[in-house]
């Protein structure tokens, strides 16, 4: 039997209530999103206009040519629950309701009557006071409903599916994640969970087969609240999931409950579920993002020894002292092993853990010729890599100098050879199942889209990289 939230993920057509011409307002934002890749039928409702963006618009929800298998409605409050009756009484089976001013404000009443229209028509619904869904997956195209645009390049895969109970950590944070390559699949704004709860959304992602890491952003939990702890200890077992927990303080459960009526509680019982539960505790919503995109992409590591291949020597330290406060062992290479080093690297640098090449600019040494060593000696269980190569820094240099000796840098020659280099690279990691993870600080690189495309999550500081590590450490070693 197919899940309810699958078919509210997957519509075929959609009536949108709350759209007009004039693009400033919150609904027609989001039809505005919603037309420019969702590629199935939609039917704007307003009762004047003629067209909305283009699309023939229908008075009232009566006039529709057929029943929508989806509903959004972003209408003032006092015009949600009459329109939700039509939605019912027309057989629509499943709506989204963006429309605030419920039980985050005290209404509970109206609140209530939703679910009592949904009970009544046997209608299932996500909100009130959401943002809504996305679904990189769909069958048409792309479904977003939020006001960010948002699409992975094309060929990739979205493999990260986002229950937040705020809207604006899956939508306002888009744009920012598409630029850095944070590969979503799904996400689900619950709002304040009237008629779906954020346990049914866990359940949901934990049996969905495109779902392979999960971000949750936590306020508090509403009801069901063992079954919400068994339902997140049964996913946690099937995959990785990484939670944001807000609402601890007095200021952040004051704002939780005017906000979707998040009960939120003391953070150290929290801390404990999710300990017992096997997720991946994130301190802000900067490590959850970056926490599911190491585990979007990189292999599971076996254990905690990690191999450090740098281009500079502070790096190298900096990278060393944030694994050894993370709990992250830096071995000492065998005797054996740095003599195979010392015969291959440059005599300045170190052959011992973590190495530290300097300034060589030789790709087939730095991504091939020395993880090869370490990772085939047994004796390191992942890889963390400082620098790129990229030939960024060099052409902005000949910017610098207003195109002046540009003929000393052979550019073209060398991206591809460093692409050459990558090919092997990606080939062996991925062979062997290497887990690999890398700093650069240069986010404009002309290498870190490549890198990624071919599944090595690169990360801008150090130190997000080791707690990266630390995350893909902890969960596979339970």
């Amino acid at each position: 039997m197919t899940h309810f939230l699958d078919e509210i993920l997957n519509p075929k057509s959609v009536a949108f209530l709350g759209a007009s011409n004039n693009i400033i307002t919150m609904g027609t934002g989001q039809c505005y999103t919603l037309k420019s890749r969702f590629t199935g039928k939609i039917f704007p409702i307003h009762p004047s206009e003629k067209r909305i963006l283009g699309l023939p618009v229908y008075r009232k929800l009566e006039d529709l040519p057929e029943i929508p298998d989806l509903l959004i409605i972003v209408l003032p409050t006092r015009l949600v629950t009459e329109y939700l009756e039509a939605a019912g009484k027309l057989g629509i089976p499943y709506a989204i309701i963006v429309s605030a001013g419920f039980g985050e404000v005290g209404d509970v009443d109206s609140q209530e009557k939703l679910n009592e229209i949904a009970n009544e028509y046997n209608m299932r619904f996500i909100g009130p006071n959401c943002i809504g869904v996305i679904n990189t997956h769909s069958c048409h195209g792309i479904l977003n409903c939020t006001w960010f645009p948002f699409e992975l390049p094309s060929g990739q895969t979205g493999n990260i599916s986002l229950l937040s109970q705020s809207g604006s950590w899956i939508s306002q944070i888009l744009i920012w994640a598409e630029r850095r390559g944070i590969r979503i699949g799904k996400s689900i704004s619950v709002g304040n969970e009237a008629n779906t709860s954020i346990t049914e959304c866990l359940d949901f992602f934990r049996q969905d087969d495109q779902t392979e890491v999960i971000g949750m952003y936590l306020e508090g939990i509403k009801s069901e609240g063992r079954k919400f702890v068994e339902t997140l200890q049964a996913t946690a077992k099937d995959k990785p999931v990484v939670v944001s927990y807000h609402g601890g303080t007095t200021a952040g459960a004051r704002a939780g409950m005017s906000h979707t009526a998040s009960l939120g509680g003391n953070p150290s019982i929290y801390e404990t579920i999710f300990k017992q539960s096997g997720v991946i505790q994130a301190a802000n919503m900067e490590e959850l993002f970056e926490f599911t995109h190491a585990f979007s992409l990189a292999h599971p590591p076996k254990g905690n020894r990690i191999g450090l291949v740098t281009n500079s020597g502070g790096p190298a330290v900096t990278l060393a002292d944030l694994c050894e406060k993370e709990g992250l062992r830096v071995v000492s290479f065998s005797n054996d092993l740095q003599s195979q080093l010392k015969e291959i690297i440059p005599t300045v640098a170190s052959a011992n853990n973590p190495i530290d090449l300097t300034f060589d600019m030789n790709f087939t040494l730095f991504y091939e010729d020395v993880p090869k060593l370490i990772w085939h000696s047994g004796e390191v269980d992942a890889l963390v890599f400082y620098g790129i190569f990229g030939s960024s820094m060099l052409e902005r240099s000949v910017r610098y100098n207003h195109g002046e000796f540009k003929d000393l840098f052979p550019l073209e020659g060398m991206n591809f050879l460093v692409k050459e280099t990558l090919d092997r690279f990606f080939e062996w990691v991925h062979t062997n199942k290497i887990p690999v993870l890398i700093s650069c600080i240069d986010t404009a690189d002309n290498l870190i889209p490549i890198l990624q495309e071919n599944r090595i999550p690169v990360f801008k500081w150090p130190g997000m990289t080791v707690k990266a590590m630390k995350a893909l450490v902890e969960y596979y070693s339970r």
